[in-house]
Protein backbone atom coordinates (compact mmCIF):
# COMPACT_ATOMS: atom_id res chain seq x y z
CA UNK A 1 0.00 0.00 0.00
CA UNK A 2 1.25 3.46 -0.88
CA UNK A 3 0.81 6.13 1.78
CA UNK A 4 -1.19 9.20 0.73
CA UNK A 5 1.84 11.43 1.40
CA UNK A 6 4.19 9.27 -0.70
CA UNK A 7 5.75 10.84 -3.77
CA UNK A 8 4.34 7.81 -5.66
CA UNK A 9 0.76 8.22 -4.40
CA UNK A 10 -0.48 9.45 -7.80
CA UNK A 11 1.27 6.79 -9.87
CA UNK A 12 -0.85 4.05 -11.44
CA UNK A 13 -0.55 0.47 -10.19
CA UNK A 14 -0.12 -2.19 -12.86
CA UNK A 15 0.04 -5.96 -12.81
CA UNK A 16 3.08 -7.48 -14.50
CA UNK A 17 3.95 -11.10 -15.14
CA UNK A 18 7.52 -12.22 -14.58
CA UNK A 19 9.53 -14.80 -16.51
CA UNK A 20 8.44 -17.39 -13.98
CA UNK A 21 4.75 -16.74 -14.76
CA UNK A 22 4.07 -15.12 -11.39
CA UNK A 23 2.06 -11.89 -11.43
CA UNK A 24 2.68 -8.99 -9.11
CA UNK A 25 1.52 -5.42 -8.65
CA UNK A 26 4.04 -2.66 -9.39
CA UNK A 27 4.04 1.10 -9.26
CA UNK A 28 4.14 2.32 -12.86
CA UNK A 29 6.50 5.18 -13.64
CA UNK A 30 5.12 8.44 -14.96
CA UNK A 31 6.90 10.94 -17.16
CA UNK A 32 8.60 13.32 -14.76
CA UNK A 33 7.84 17.00 -14.88
CA UNK A 34 10.82 19.19 -15.70
CA UNK A 35 12.84 20.08 -12.62
CA UNK A 36 14.54 23.41 -12.21
CA UNK A 37 17.32 23.23 -9.67
CA UNK A 38 20.76 24.63 -9.08
CA UNK A 39 23.14 21.71 -9.18
CA UNK A 40 26.76 20.84 -8.67
CA UNK A 41 28.51 18.25 -10.78
CA UNK A 42 29.90 15.22 -9.02
CA UNK A 43 32.20 12.53 -10.40
CA UNK A 44 31.06 9.07 -9.24
CA UNK A 45 33.79 7.10 -7.45
CA UNK A 46 34.34 3.34 -7.33
CA UNK A 47 32.76 2.75 -3.90
CA UNK A 48 30.03 5.41 -4.04
CA UNK A 49 26.42 4.67 -3.17
CA UNK A 50 23.65 7.18 -3.78
CA UNK A 51 22.61 7.12 -0.12
CA UNK A 52 26.16 7.83 1.08
CA UNK A 53 26.51 10.68 -1.43
CA UNK A 54 23.22 12.08 -0.12
CA UNK A 55 24.53 11.80 3.43
CA UNK A 56 27.64 13.76 2.43
CA UNK A 57 25.66 16.55 0.74
CA UNK A 58 22.49 16.68 2.86
CA UNK A 59 23.59 14.98 6.12
CA UNK A 60 20.69 12.58 5.53
CA UNK A 61 21.03 9.38 3.49
CA UNK A 62 17.24 9.16 3.01
CA UNK A 63 17.44 12.23 0.75
CA UNK A 64 18.98 10.12 -2.05
CA UNK A 65 15.81 10.59 -4.10
CA UNK A 66 16.70 14.29 -4.58
CA UNK A 67 19.79 13.16 -6.49
CA UNK A 68 17.79 10.55 -8.40
CA UNK A 69 15.17 13.13 -9.44
CA UNK A 70 17.72 15.31 -11.26
CA UNK A 71 19.43 12.31 -12.90
CA UNK A 72 16.48 10.46 -14.51
CA UNK A 73 18.78 8.82 -17.03
CA UNK A 74 20.21 6.64 -14.25
CA UNK A 75 17.78 3.78 -13.74
CA UNK A 76 19.95 1.56 -11.55
CA UNK A 77 21.96 3.33 -8.86
CA UNK A 78 23.79 0.11 -8.02
CA UNK A 79 25.56 0.08 -11.38
CA UNK A 80 26.73 3.66 -11.97
CA UNK A 81 30.04 3.55 -13.82
CA UNK A 82 32.89 5.08 -11.81
CA UNK A 83 33.92 8.36 -13.46
CA UNK A 84 30.36 9.18 -14.53
CA UNK A 85 29.40 12.78 -13.81
CA UNK A 86 26.06 13.19 -12.03
CA UNK A 87 24.14 16.25 -10.89
CA UNK A 88 23.48 16.97 -7.22
CA UNK A 89 20.87 19.62 -6.40
CA UNK A 90 21.79 22.36 -3.94
CA UNK A 91 20.81 21.64 -0.38
CA UNK A 92 18.84 24.92 -0.14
Amino acid sequence: MISSNSRYAGNPIEIVTGHDGASRRVIAPVTPAPIRARVVKYRWAEDDRVDSVAADYYQDPTQWWRIADVNPEILDWTSVTPGSVIRIPDAD
